[in-house]
């Protein structure tokens, strides 16, 4: 598998990226090639130090070229940031109406757990970028965001007919990403050995159940 900052599970197969246009798979192959180029730089050299000019010269590409691509450097630090969010989204909007959130948030993370443990030693190293970069934690800090929100669009519709819809879905989404937060935060922390998909298990089940629930 080739080394990418926040590798996406949606990546689609050698087969299927054949049977699609030249133009596209052209392309996509100048995403790529940004992409990598954008990764070797980043940890041979860190984030800041790194200039847009320098990744245009390793992929080939001109500046201009670039932004077609992407909106400015931070970008390439998250290249996959809509498509996780739209499969994300997607897996919550396709689960049944009566389900309860906390029983689509199970299925998704074990899901999303699968696919960053597949993925561990890139997910540690792009982290560990981050946490050494103001601009880069501004904009996880904003990707979270964007999940907030779309979990709470989704379960307001799950509360149709509740006076307070809004709020109780609000209130749920900003749990729940805290939640995602620190569990991540935990499983980096432990370099990524703890099981991620009985860690998210275990999380959203004290949230559901209250976690000073039973204490003195």
């Amino acid at each position: 598998m080739e080394a990418q900052l926040y590798p996406c599970p949606m990546d689609k197969s050698s087969t299927q990226r054949q049977a699609r246009p030249l133009r596209e798979r052209k392309k996509e192959a100048t995403r790529r090639a940004l992409t990598r180029a954008a990764n070797r730089r980043f940890h041979q050299f860190g984030f800041e130090s790194t200039t847009i000019e320098d990744i245009c010269a390793d992929a080939g590409v001109s500046r201009r070229t670039f932004f077609r691509y992407f909106a400015n450097k931070e970008a390439l630090a998250f290249p996959h940031r809509a498509e996780r969010l739209e499969r994300f989204v997607a897996m919550l909007q396709n689960a049944p109406r009566t389900e309860s959130p906390f029983a689509s948030l199970r299925r998704v993370a074990q899901v999303l757990a699968f696919a960053y443990a597949d993925n561990r030693a890139a997910l540690i190293a792009q982290q560990k970028l981050i946490d050494q970069t103001p601009s880069l934690i501004a904009r996880e800090h904003e990707i979270d965001r964007d999940w907030e929100q779309a979990m709470a669009e989704v379960f307001e519709q799950r509360f149709a007919g509740d006076p307070n819809a809004e709020l109780r879905a609000q209130m749920l989404a900003g749990a729940a990403i805290g939640l995602i937060r620190a569990t991540m935060r935990y499983w980096f922390d432990q370099d990524g050995r703890p099981d991620l998909g009985e860690l998210g298990k275990q999380a959203l089940d004290a949230l559901q159940k209250g976690f000073l629930a039973g204490a003195g």
